[in-house]
């Protein structure tokens, strides 16, 4: 009866494989109950199919992404050089030519950016992981942006605490800070302040970007976090919609939490470490 029982339960399970194999990822293997090591077995195999079912709604999304959003640069890319063909740009030779090169940049830009955000998502994080100095990162970017920022008609303000360390990937926590320092300069006016911002509450670390330009709205929030979405005023500047996409993913890799908030005026955007 337990023999009969067992391989009833079997045949379902390698059923729900046979529906997966055919394409089904949304299918989960039901629990053979004669004993917990099985139920561990199916439930390890279900969280691995979870897995595999975010990676390719991923990879569906980007590609659908990809389509639809290069689809623009690409079309005007070629426009350009069809006027370059047919003799029709009025702008000298030079210049028509480093526009269609600042143009394909721009293309491989998005895909550099694309690229990065796959391989982080796919090749986890954890075998990277040391002790990283982000006051030390902090004010070496503080001195870096310094000229930048000034050049751009901004304020640089920062309030760093020394000797905060968390476990961390050093390279990738630099890319997310930069991006959002990048997104400080370019999205706000001129006479705008940015501060950077690095503080220990308790075992917490927080660390934060903050302007006091334009802000984003509170219903846009959560969508500029999605690859190539961008918001209506940001349109007309440089960029593809990958920054703060690339910087939620690598807080994700690093167990952070990253939330974009009212500064009052202007834009506030805070990672949290938790025991760090």
């Amino acid at each position: 009866m337990v023999g009969t029982l067992f391989l009833r339960r079997l045949d379902q399970v390698n059923g729900a494989i046979a529906r997966i194999n055919d394409g089904r990822l949304n299918e989960r293997l039901p629990r053979i109950g004669m004993g917990p090591e099985f139920d561990q077995l199916s439930g390890n195999l279900n969280r691995m199919l979870d897995r595999i079912e975010v990676l390719m709604d991923g990879l569906r999304q980007v590609s659908n992404d990809i389509a639809h959003d290069l689809r623009t640069p690409l079309t005007r890319l070629r426009q350009r050089l069809e006027r370059m063909q047919i003799g029709t740009d009025p702008a000298p030779m030079p210049e028509q030519i480093e526009g269609a090169i600042a143009q394909i940049d721009e293309i491989l830009g998005i895909f550099s950016a694309l690229l990065r955000i796959g391989a982080m998502e796919a090749r986890g994080i954890q075998a990277s992981l040391a002790r990283a100095d982000l006051s030390e990162m902090l004010e070496r970017l503080a001195q870096i942006y310094a000229p930048v920022i000034e050049d751009a008609d901004h304020v640089l303000e920062d309030a760093i605490a020394p000797g905060i360390h968390v476990r961390g990937d050093l390279e990738l926590l630099t890319q997310a800070v930069t991006n959002l320092i990048e997104n400080a300069i370019h999205h706000t006016p001129a006479g705008t302040r940015i501060r950077l911002e690095l503080t220990r509450a308790g075992n917490d670390v927080r660390l934060a970007v903050s302007d006091t330009g334009p802000g984003i709205a509170a219903e846009e929030r959560a969508r500029v976090l999605g690859r190539f979405y961008r918001i209506d005023t940001s349109r007309s500047t440089p960029g593809a919609g990958l920054g703060l996409a690339l910087v939620d993913s690598i807080a994700k890799l690093h167990g952070a939490t990253l939330t974009l908030s009212d500064n009052g005026p202007g834009l506030r955007v805070e990672l949290l470490f938790a025991r760090g």
